[in-house]
């Protein structure tokens, strides 16, 4: 690979991308066991998902201190979350929205890293390496993703849903001491940018959109596509169960996952050779129908 640093910070997305995908599965498969309710399902699932629509509040922030720092501040942030959720099922606690809660500040550290992990790789490699740099990225956050959701389904029908929370919490820890090791003389930040200036121009972002018809149309449709995209997620929890266990449930998440790398490469590289228009609607359509 690239150098030593850039390792690292592969090797720790690898692992943090691991702990991601086994406190989801596990969460998801014991919020099912605790109450039974597809509601209760959708809602761990917005709170998994949600995070990941508030990322355009950090961009400032994430600016402005240390990546390196902000980076194993995060990962250390989940491995708390897990051992409290470690504690909670060892108790025997029953209250799913204490889960919920917990797992929704989980998944925001989570979010976090990705984008600062984004922002470190040009500090940590030379301008003709971002493109393999960025594939290496990709690959170790997508191999991960599809290899321990399937994993993920395996260990909890051998050893419970508490057995893999402190599998997890493994994972974390060797995430934050990978981080550690990272040897970087970051940029000194320079503190220009007020805040309002910042948060101005994210009302400019929101303002385009509202005013270009297309842009409107858009964003609507992606709305709606990933709401009920979203719902595939719920009702993958109840397949799993359906078809007999939580094996089932990791292995349909693993396909899930490599149907969107094989989108990726695959079929992105037929869908390019269409207009953005035809792509869009065909990407669109295939979906639903799928769903």
């Amino acid at each position: 690979m690239i150098n030593a640093n850039f390792r690292k910070l592969v090797l720790g997305r690898a692992v943090g991308n691991a702990g991601d995908s086994i406190y989801m599965i596990a969460m998801n498969w014991f919020i099912l066991q605790l109450t039974n309710s597809a509601l209760w399902i959708g809602i761990m699932n917005v709170a998994i998902v949600l995070p990941g629509v508030l990322l355009f509040l950090f961009g400032d922030s994430i600016d402005r201190h240390s990546k390196r720092r902000l980076l194993v501040a995060v990962e250390f942030s989940q491995l708390v979350i897990v051992v409290m959720l470690i504690g909670l099922v060892a108790l025997h606690i029953k209250l799913p929205g204490i889960y919920v809660g917990l797992v929704f500040v989980a998944a925001l550290f989570g979010s976090l890293a990705y984008p600062i992990q984004d922002t470190l790789v040009p500090l940590l490699v030379e301008p003709d390496q971002l493109v393999q740099a960025q594939a290496d990225m990709s690959i170790a956050y997508k191999g991960t993703d599809y290899v321990f959701n399937a994993l993920s389904g395996f260990l909890i029908s051998l050893c419970s849903v508490l057995g893999v929370l402190i599998m997890d919490a493994a994972t974390f820890v060797v995430t934050v001491a990978t981080f550690r090791r990272i040897k970087l003389a970051e940029p000194r930040q320079q503190h220009t940018r007020e805040k309002s200036l910042y948060l101005n121009q994210i009302l400019v972002g929101f303002k385009i959109i509202s005013t270009d018809p297309l842009l409107r149309l858009l964003t609507f449709a992606s709305v709606v596509m990933n709401f009920f995209f979203g719902g595939l997620n719920t009702y993958v929890v109840l397949f799993g169960r359906h078809f007999g266990g939580s094996i089932y449930y990791g292995i349909l998440e693993s396909m899930s996952a490599v149907g969107i790398l094989l989108g990726m490469t695959v079929v992105y590289r037929q869908l390019k050779k269409l207009t953005v228009r035809q792509s869009y609607l065909i990407g669109n359509f295939s979906r639903d129908v799928f769903d």
